[in-house]
Order: structure tokens, then sequence, then C-alpha cells
């Protein structure tokens, strides 16, 4: 087992560049193209995050209209009290600060409406590598508990790996083409039958794959790749 290449593990993750690169849109932590990620509200840490940046907008906004508002109010209403004036001042900029941060979140969500598959399979794709690490940290420290390792059992475990790999990378390519299609072309009849049934097929490979007694170790971390590759197959 000290001889099997564990780099091949890294061939396995997707990167965040060849995510970007198939989907030709850009992958944040915040944002997947023109909208807020899905599981922001399940990830504290980048729900504050993304809670100081409304507050950061909002301050900014409020400085730079804080002046104009001031002159508008100063010509129309020449005759108001220094405190009434402030009043109105604090009343117009906040609901022009709130209108242009409504406006922003609301165009945000509306442009990243044709995005709602892609924002599925950025979490599969960002699963699915958390369970390729997860199983490269079981092999090695099975290695270093256990001086001989069947290899027949990790190449299995690979080729789980690289079955899922290869539907995730296929859903990319069939969302981006599905997006940029006009209503009024018909599709390409080879493309939309072939590729889907493709993944139908590793997805069925993978569940026989999983299922196989002599992986029971990893059958919990299998189990959950070949259901990411079931999820897609459902969805295309």
């Amino acid at each position: 087992m000290s001889n099997f290449p564990m780099d091949k593990f890294d061939s396995l993750i997707i990167p965040r560049s060849t995510v970007e690169s198939l989907s030709h849109q850009e992958i944040g932590d915040l944002l997947v193209g023109f909208t807020w990620r899905k599981n922001l509200w399940q990830q504290p840490h980048k729900l504050m995050k993304l809670a100081a940046i409304q507050l950061v907008g909002a301050a900014i906004i409020l400085m730079v209209a804080a002046i104009p508002i001031d002159r508008i109010l100063s010509v129309r209403t020449p005759t108001l009290t220094p405190i009434d004036r402030t009043n109105q001042i604090l009343l117009v900029n906040g609901i022009l600060t709130l209108s242009i941060l409504g406006g922003i979140n609301w165009w945000i969500c509306d442009r990243g409406k044709r995005l709602q598959k892609l924002l599925n399979l950025v979490e599969k794709i960002e699963r699915y590598n958390q369970i390729v690490r997860s199983i490269e940290t079981l092999v090695k420290v099975t290695s270093l508990t256990t001086s001989n390792i069947d290899g027949d059992r990790i190449t299995i475990v690979m080729d789980i790996l690289a079955q899922t790999r290869h539907n995730l990378l296929a859903a990319l390519e069939i969302d981006f083409y599905l997006r940029h299609q006009d209503h009024s072309t018909t599709l390409t009849t080879a493309f939309i039958e072939s590729a889907p049934s493709e993944i139908a097929h590793n997805s069925i490979a993978l569940q026989q794959l999983a299922q196989q007694s002599q992986l029971a170790e990893y059958a919990t971390l299998l189990n959950q790749a070949w259901e990411i590759g079931l999820s897609i197959d459902r969805e295309l």
C-alpha cells in the first residue's frame, strides 16, 4: 500500500477553476454568477460575511447620499429648523438606502434565476470534493495502521469516485448548453439524449460498486457519492 500513488486523489478533485471554465460563471464563496449561493443560510460564517457586506454597502450609500439630500432639502424647505432638517435627512436617506439595497438584491436574485441548476451542481461538486478528501484521509490512516491493504479495493473506490466526477463534469456541460439555447431553436437530439443516458449508466454502476461488501469501511462515503450521481441523473 505504501507504493499506492496518493496523488491520484488530487486528480479526482474538481477545482473551482474547472467549474468556472465549464459553466462560464464566476464561482465565489458568496455568489455563483449573478446570484447568492443557496447554502448561505446553512453556514453562519458566510451569512455573517454577507451581513457585513450589506452593512458596509448601506454605510457607503448613507455617506454618499447625505450631502446631496441636505442640499435638496435646504432648497425645497428652507424654513425647516436644523433638528427637523436632520430628521428629514435621516428619513429620506434611510428610505433611499433601503430602496437601493433592496433593488440590488432583487437584481441579483432575478439575474440568477437561470442559474438554479448550476447552484445545485456547485453544492454537489463541493460535497463530492469533501468525500474525496475524506476517503483520502481514511486510506492514509489505514495505511499507517495496516501493513497489508488490498489494493483492488482502493482501485474500486477510485473507480466510483472517477465515475461520479465524470457525471458532475458532464452535468456542468449540459447545464451550460441548455442555458445558452434559444427557446425557438431545436436542441441537438444526440447531445441531449446521449449525455444523460451515460450519466444514468454510470449511476447504476456506482450503486453496484458502492454496495460491495468488501468496501464496508468506505460504505457511507461511497453511498454519498452514489447519491450525488443519482441526483444529477434525476435532475437532467
